[in-house]
């Protein structure tokens, strides 16, 4: 067997012991290409041989996720770079190399987590995924705060229908309470015109105004004023009555006396009935049937008008009513031309309970 020349087995072993050393981008090419194209999420190249090398292409598989299939260009192209610029001497290469995947790989390792910063999904490897950006199914429910009871209403909403207030019932209107009736006692002083007929005036009177009581009818046929005066004490006074009605002078001018003396009685029965606090109302001479009486009445009725202004007391005119436009009777008010109707003593009491009405007495 031949000796081999020993000069070519020395280089032979140094050869063998040292074997050819590629690139360090050849290898980054080949096995980028494998790791990158990885499934998303995996443990990415080197996961352990890199693991000197901080995150290491694993870490940028993991952070990448689905870009993945771009590592094979992006590795090439690494090469290419290398072999242009990096120094040719082994171990500078090697770290160059070490270095510039550390840079790559930061540089992922930051475009991971500012896209992460959108939506980070678990991998199926457990990790997160940049760049899954799934937005979720079942958004977070909105929680709505519950409203207080100083929450101002919703202008928008439909107002709540207000029931119409039912109208309270009304109040029964209070009837005005009638004013009590003061009820006056009178006494009628006078001759055959208030004695006169079967139902006289001052009856009529007493039965049609609820205001006036008659306690006594003091009419006596045929009487002058001097026998009406003369009579005050027991027809009048006695009965203490709150008004006193007055009607004389009618035989007076039918006996002759003059109308100063039967104004002078006239006079004193005012007088007389007002010191005992009785009200005094005097009542004007009726017309006659004859047209020569017609002025002395007249003449008659405006002294008695005087005399009552004088003495501040009331008069009722009942001569006017009963009277036509000659100055005498209307036939159907008198019974004989001098004493009064039914008609007559009705009209009578009317008109003194009108007068009467309208002065609040």
């Amino acid at each position: 067997m031949a000796h081999p020349d020993q000069h070519h087995v020395a280089e032979s072993a140094r050869h063998m012991a040292r074997p050819p050393h590629k690139s360090s981008f050849d290898w980054l090419g080949a096995a980028g290409a494998a790791n990158l194209a990885g499934p998303s999420g995996g443990a990415g190249v080197g996961g352990a041989a890199w693991a000197t090398g901080g995150a290491g292409v694993g870490g940028v598989g993991g952070a990448a996720g689905s870009t993945g299939a771009a590592g094979s260009p992006v590795s090439a192209t690494l090469a290419r770079i290398g072999r242009r610029f990096l120094p040719r001497e082994p171990r500078r290469r090697e770290v160059t190399a070490v270095l510039t995947l550390l840079v790559v790989a930061s540089l992922f390792s930051v475009t991971g987590q500012i896209a992460g910063a959108g939506s980070m999904s678990p991998s199926p490897s457990g990790g997160m995924v940049a760049g899954d950006i799934t937005a979720d199914a079942s958004p977070t429910p909105t929680i709505t705060p519950e409203p207080d009871g100083t929450a101002s209403p919703d202008p928008t909403a439909s107002p709540t229908a207000t029931p119409a207030p039912k109208p309270k019932p009304k109040a029964p209107a209070r009837k005005a309470t009638p004013k009590p009736v003061v009820v006056r006692s009178f006494v009628a002083l006078g001759d055959s015109l208030t004695a006169w007929p079967d139902t006289p005036w001052p009856t009529r009177l007493d039965a049609e105004d609820p205001a006036l009581r008659l306690i006594h009818n003091a009419g006596v046929p045929g009487n002058t004023t001097a026998q009406m005066r003369a009579r005050l004490t027991k027809d009048v006074y006695d009965y203490k009555p709150n008004v006193l009605f007055v009607l004389g002078g009618t035989n007076d001018l039918g006996f002759g006396i003059s109308g100063s003396v039967t104004i002078a009685n006239l006079r004193a029965i005012i007088v007389g009935a007002k010191a005992h606090g009785i009200t005094v109302i005097m009542l004007l001479v009726p017309p006659d049937s004859y047209t020569s009486m017609a002025a002395r009445v007249d003449s008659l009725d405006t002294a008695i008008i005087n005399l009552a202004n004088s003495q501040r007391v009331t008069y009722v005119d009942i001569h006017a009513p009963l009277t036509n436009a000659n100055g005498v009777y209307y036939p159907k008010y008198t019974s004989d031309g001098l004493h009064f109707t039914n008609l007559g003593a009705q009209t009578v009491a009317d008109t003194i309970r009108t007068r009467l009405r309208r002065l609040g007495l």
